[in-house]
């Protein structure tokens, strides 16, 4: 009876996780928004720049982890190079495009993470008024199955889009009070 017991509980494991697999997406994406006191060009700037990025960015804080920048920083191919403390490289973030004053993307490659497949970060931004920028956060993420079912039990999604509402709260913070850029 017991050993019953035991498979049937097995099987309803078995068959839960499959249809798990099969009925979860394996496409993660949302648009968060937020308005800066800011010109258009300080926030461009600000994002496009990968050394000021991570300044005002939460990655590395709540990640532990060291950042550098590969390449040259402000164009198409510029990199931050993420690291444990240890100097071991994890993953990275690479500038895949930049439309002047409208628009940052970055692809993220995770050398960790047995769930993500293909992760896409946008910014798009949109002058309000010549000191006032709204800013778009577009995030994008397909993830591998079954291994997503990690990201989806430990909560990871969740963590990550609370990341990117504390970048958003740290660039409004850095383009709103940086002295970098008093004279534009």
């Amino acid at each position: 009876m017991t050993i019953a017991i035991f498979v049937g509980l097995g099987c309803g494991l078995v068959l839960t996780l499959l249809l798990l697999i099969y009925f979860l997406s394996d496409k993660i994406q949302y648009i968060e928004t937020i308005t800066v006191e800011a010109p258009i060009k300080r926030v461009y700037d600000a994002i496009r720049y990968q050394e000021q990025l991570m300044e005002w960015s939460a990655w590395p804080t709540e990640t532990n982890s060291l950042c550098e920048v590969a390449n040259t920083d402000g164009v198409v191919g510029a990199q931050t190079i993420f690291q444990n403390k240890k100097g071991k490289k994890f993953g990275y973030q690479e500038v895949t495009e930049l439309v002047e004053n409208e628009r940052v993307n970055f692809y993220v490659k995770s050398h960790v993470a047995p769930f993500e497949d293909d992760v896409r970060l946008d910014f798009i931004l949109k002058q309000i008024t010549e000191s006032k920028t709204e800013v778009y956060l577009w995030f994008k993420e397909k993830l591998k199955k079954p291994a997503f079912l990690i990201a989806y039990f430990g909560n990871i999604i969740k963590w990550v889009h609370s990341m990117h509402l504390k970048d958003l709260g740290g660039l409004k913070r850095y383009v709103e009070e940086s002295k970098k850029y008093a004279e534009i």
